[in-house]
C-alpha cells in the first residue's frame, strides 16, 4: 500500500465516518487518503507550505468518533483541524517554549467532549486545548515517574475515554482516564 506513492509515513488513523485510512507523509508533507474496503487511493490533502490546509513536515493524525481530522503541523508548530471530508476548519498554536505554545508537537487526538490533546516531545508533556484552541492544562514532564515522559511521541484517546500516550525513551505506554466531572457525582 503506497509503494511509489509514499516517502516518510509516520501517523495513520482510520475515519470511520468516511471509511477511510488517512496516511501521513512526513517527507511529502501531506495527507494520503486510501478506501478502507478497496485499499484504493483517494486522493491527498495538503502539500508543503504555512498557509491553513497546507503542511510542513505533519507527524501525526487522529480521526474523532464524528469524523474529523486533526493534524499535528510539526515544523508549522500547531494543529490544524478538518473536516470528515477534508476541509479546513481551524487551525491553532505557533512555536514557543511555554504552556500553550508548542516546541516538537507530535501525537494529537480529542476527547469525547472535543478537547484537543497535544503530545509535545521537547516538552515531554501533554497539552489540553478546548475545541477554539485555548489551552485548558497541561501535565507531565520529564522523568520516568508516573505521569513523567522521555521524549513522547504518539496518543491514542478511545471510546471510552482512556488516554494512552507513547513514551518513547521510557520504553512504555502510560495510560490515562480523562474524567468529565459527573464521575465524580456517581455513588
Amino acid at each position: 500500500l503506497g509503494k511509489g506513492l509514499l516517502n516518510r509515513p509516520t501517523g495513520l488513523s482510520y475515519n470511520d465516518k468516511t471509511s477511510e485510512l488517512l496516511v501521513v507523509d512526513t517527507k511529502n508533507s501531506e495527507i494520503v487518503r486510501y478506501d478502507i474496503d478497496t485499499l484504493q487511493f483517494k486522493g491527498i490533502m495538503g502539500k508543503e507550505g504555512n498557509i491553513k490546509g497546507l503542511f510542513n513536515n505533519p507527524t501525526n493524525i487522529f480521526s474523532s468518533a464524528d469524523g474529523h481530522i486533526y493534524v499535528s503541523d510539526s515544523l508549522n508548530f500547531r494543529i490544524q483541524v478538518f473536516t470528515p471530508e477534508g476541509k479546513h476548519i481551524s487551525s491553532f498554536g505557533q512555536a514557543g517554549d511555554t504552556p500553550g505554545f508548542f516546541s516538537r508537537p507530535k501525537g494529537v487526538a480529542a476527547d469525547s467532549d472535543g478537547n484537543i490533546y497535544v503530545v509535545d516531545a521537547m516538552f515531554d508533556n501533554v497539552q489540553i486545548f478546548n475545541a477554539q484552541g485555548e489551552l485548558l492544562m497541561d501535565f507531565g514532564g520529564p522523568g520516568s515517574g508516573h505521569g513523567e515522559f522521555w521524549l513522547p511521541s504518539g496518543i491514542h484517546i478511545d471510546s471510552n475515554d482512556t488516554i494512552y500516550i507513547s513514551d518513547s525513551y521510557n520504553k512504555r505506554v502510560q495510560v490515562f482516564q480523562y474524567m468529565k466531572g459527573d464521575e465524580f457525582l456517581k455513588p
